[in-house]
């Protein structure tokens, strides 16, 4: 069994006050063999946010996999967001913008999928799936994740643009043998099949952090992998500020 707890959309810089101690408290509780966190970790990029970020991730004890978000570039400093767009989630975060952790019952790899050249729209491209497909290739019979920022689907009611190659993604991912996708962007949870893949488990984390919910309070999701099922537990902030399970849903994992 492997233990991966999904964290996404921190948003340093607009973090909910007493939440970062909670989370803290949350992680060291339930001893995941790893962290993804899928993006957004900043608000505005800036060195103090990325600071604050990476102290965060240095206390969680165990191996943490992250993949930049679209608040992770400048906003402001246009000539920073186009010639070094990540040029400070490097020198805080990570050098490495396609993360990959082995362990010995999952592989996990992660990809970029924040556009500099959009604010908000996300991209995937054949490039990125040739990356996964290179990682998966030695898996077995390992569970095998993906970690992106933007979702490959929309859930309904959902209003933000998707996220340019969704489609193609979502043919080749089953192909490569992907039998999870990780992803935020839009700070809501959610666990279930693909509408256009339905092979392929689809799990969305709300934000960890923020003050910037929407239709939940802060939320992250723990997953227990096995070869061929996934339990999937949502995690939710309530009034006392503790993070409590609200209820785990168990879905078959495809053969890779």
């Amino acid at each position: 069994m492997t233990r991966l707890l999904h964290l996404s959309d921190l948003h340093f810089g607009t973090v909910t006050p007493g939440l970062i101690a909670r989370l803290r408290e949350s992680v060291a509780r339930l001893r995941p063999d790893l962290v993804a966190i899928s993006g957004d970790l900043t608000q505005r990029a800036t060195p103090a946010q990325f600071a604050e970020a990476a102290a965060l991730i240095a206390e969680f004890g165990c191996p943490v996999l992250t993949v930049p978000g679209n608040h992770d570039t400048p906003l402001w400093n246009l000539w920073e967001r186009l010639a070094h767009p990540w040029r400070r989630y490097r020198r805080a975060i990570t050098t490495d913008l396609a993360p990959v952790w082995s362990g010995p019952g999952a592989v996990v790899a992660g990809i970029n999928t924040a556009n500099p050249l959009a604010w908000k729209q996300g991209r995937i491209t054949g490039a990125q799936l040739d990356h996964l497909a290179r990682s998966f290739a030695d898996a077995g019979p390992r569970a095998r994740v993906v970690v992106m920022h933007h979702p490959l689907e929309h859930l309904p009611g959902e209003k933000e643009w998707l996220m340019q190659g969704a489609d193609q993604a979502l043919r080749r991912l089953p192909e490569l043998g992907a039998q999870i996708v990780l992803s935020g962007h839009v700070h809501v949870s959610h666990a279930g099949p693909f509408t256009k893949a339905p092979g392929l488990l689809f799990v969305q984390a709300g934000t960890g952090l923020s003050t910037r919910t929407r239709t939940e309070r802060n939320a992250f999701n723990l997953l227990v992998l096995s070869s061929a099922e996934a339990e999937v537990t949502t995690f939710v902030a309530q009034e006392t500020g503790r993070y409590s399970e609200t209820g785990s849903r168990r879905f078959a994992l495809a053969p890779p």
